[in-house]
Formats: C-alpha cells, sequence, structure tokens
C-alpha cells in the first residue's frame, strides 16, 4: 500500500550506508542527514582525517534524534585501488547489505602560479596554465572519477541485494559539481572541472550498466558550500565576491545538501535514476561568459 506521509516518503531508518570523506564538508553534511534520521553509516576517510571525533559527533547526533542512527570509522584512500577493495571486504563481512553508497571524496589542485583569468594577457594566463603539473592531473582524475568507478564496481553486489528490497534501496550517489555545467570561474579550475565533467558521465555510463538490476547511479552537483576545498567565510575566499551575484545569495548549506540526498536515496527518489541534481542556489544560470 502506497504512503504519502512524510515520514514513509523520505525514511531512511534502519538503513545502512557509506559515505566517503565523511569527515568533513559536504561529506559530512550528508552523514549527519543520515544518521539523524536513523541511518547507519560507515564514515570512509583518510587517515590523517579526524574518524573517531566525528564518529563520536554522529553517535551523539543519532542518540539525540532518537531514531536508531549509528556511526562507525574506517580509513581509507580512494585513490588506492587495493584500499577501495579492503574497504568494500570490511564491510561485506559485517553486513548483508548496502542501502546508500555516497561516493563523495574530492580534491582540487590548483595551478602554482594563479592568475585572474578575466583580465590577465594571454602571456600570463598561458604561464598559470602551464604551470600545472601533469600529477596534480592525475591525482585529481583518480579521486574525482575513478574512484567513484572503482567504489560503485566494489560494492554493486551488496547494492543488489538492497535493490532487491524495493522503495528506492541500493542506490549509489556521486558527489560531482556545478563546475561541470559551466565553463566560466575567476580562477582556472580546470582539472577539476573536467574531471567533475567526467563524474557526471560516469553517473550515466554506471546507471546503465547497473539498470538490469536497478541499482540506480544518481549524481549531486553542489555550487559554493563550506568546505575544506571552499573556506566560505573565510578571508580571502576566492569565490567570495560571487554569493551576492547568486539569485540565492548565499552559499549552500547542510541542510541543502543532506535534504537532496534524503530525496534521492529515499522511496521518494526511487524513480531517479541515471541524473545528475544541480544545488547550487542558481550558480549555473548565470555563470556561463561571466565570472
Amino acid at each position: 500500500m502506497s504512503s504519502l506521509n512524510i515520514n514513509d516518503l523520505f525514511s531512511v531508518k534502519g538503513y545502512v550506508t557509506v559515505v566517503t570523506g565523511g569527515t568533513s564538508g559536504i561529506g559530512l553534511m550528508i552523514s549527519k542527514g543520515l544518521v539523524t534520521n536513523g541511518a547507519k553509516v560507515y564514515v570512509a576517510a583518510l587517515p590523517t582525517d579526524p574518524i573517531p571525533q566525528v564518529v563520536e559527533e554522529l553517535n551523539t547526533l543519532g542518540k539525540e534524534s532518537g531514531l536508531g542512527g549509528s556511526a562507525q570509522g574506517i580509513p581509507c584512500d580512494v585513490s588506492s585501488k587495493e584500499e577501495i577493495q579492503n574497504l568494500a571486504s570490511h564491510i561485506a563481512a559485517r553486513e548483508s547489505h548496502i542501502d546508500i553508497l555516497v561516493s563523495n571524496a574530492g580534491i582540487r589542485r590548483d595551478p602554482p602560479i594563479a592568475c585572474n583569468v578575466l583580465t590577465v594577457p594571454l602571456s600570463s594566463l598561458q604561464e598559470s596554465l602551464w604551470s600545472s603539473k601533469h600529477d596534480d592531473w592525475s591525482s585529481t582524475f583518480a579521486v574525482n572519477s575513478t574512484a567513484h568507478y572503482f567504489m560503485a564496481v566494489a560494492f554493486v553486489e551488496l547494492l543488489r541485494k538492497a535493490a532487491e528490497k524495493g522503495n528506492g534501496r541500493g542506490v549509489v550517489v556521486i558527489t560531482s559539481s556545478c563546475a561541470s555545467m559551466h565553463n566560466a570561474t575567476n580562477v582556472d579550475m580546470m582539472s577539476y572541472a573536467t574531471s567533475k565533467a567526467a563524474t557526471d558521465h560516469l553517473v550515466r555510463l554506471l546507471a546503465s550498466k547497473f539498470s538490469r538490476w536497478y541499482v540506480r547511479v544518481v549524481g549531486i552537483n553542489p555550487g559554493f558550500v563550506p568546505s575544506k576545498m571552499n573556506p566560505v567565510g573565510e578571508e580571502g575566499n576566492l569565490f567570495a565576491n560571487l554569493f551576492d551575484k547568486m539569485p540565492a545569495k548565499r552559499a549552500g548549506s547542510e541542510e541543502d545538501m543532506a535534504g537532496a540526498v534524503l530525496y534521492l536515496a529515499s522511496r521518494a527518489g526511487a524513480y531517479v535514476d541515471g541524473v545528475n541534481l544541480c544545488i547550487d542556489g542558481g550558480r549555473i544560470l548565470l555563470a556561463n561568459g561571466q565570472e
């Protein structure tokens, strides 16, 4: 029997989930949203990240919400195929299925020689672009694109078992960026934006590969959201002058990020597959050809 009650439509209570890059920024926002609403979250992050402290914070949220949400932490460098396999094996030994995989970890490598691409002469632009290192491009793609592929493949059997339960379970949510959707910025983010464009297409490729089992694959494309990569509110932020030029006139919040994932990963979003949801406060409506 169908239910249009919001508590049923958007419920993730009892779901088993994995979030990479879950100790900071967008990943932490998503983890908090899942735990608060009763999900069990495996938080995967680099060994140097504050995993124990974040897990403690998340478990406190779970207790306060009263919905049974909880968190566990696992070190994992997603740029390593071996570590991704170890992560999947660790969880497979403890869980019969995975309802939600949030492949979120990402990096940005700006050129060592910075410039304002809107004003500098061609010689200075060339100098800045040429200062990018080949390793910066390869490491960016390793985390921002390739890791999503291997994460989805490593967990696909656990996701299939969840998908058999119906109601939208067994979904991969991949974090991309609105930078993949426009071609203008006042700084050079060529490797980052290119890797995110590749990730957008990867969403569709994976969704088509997994379609026979309805293991859904969807993407989110956030705009300006506070993170290590984008320290909103801090002095010297590269994008601070753009906030007031956006329709929303603000940066994204944890409600924006968690709300989008709760929709896509719950019964409410069960008919959504192979697409990306842009969550940018209208940024891309005005970005092309401008800043």
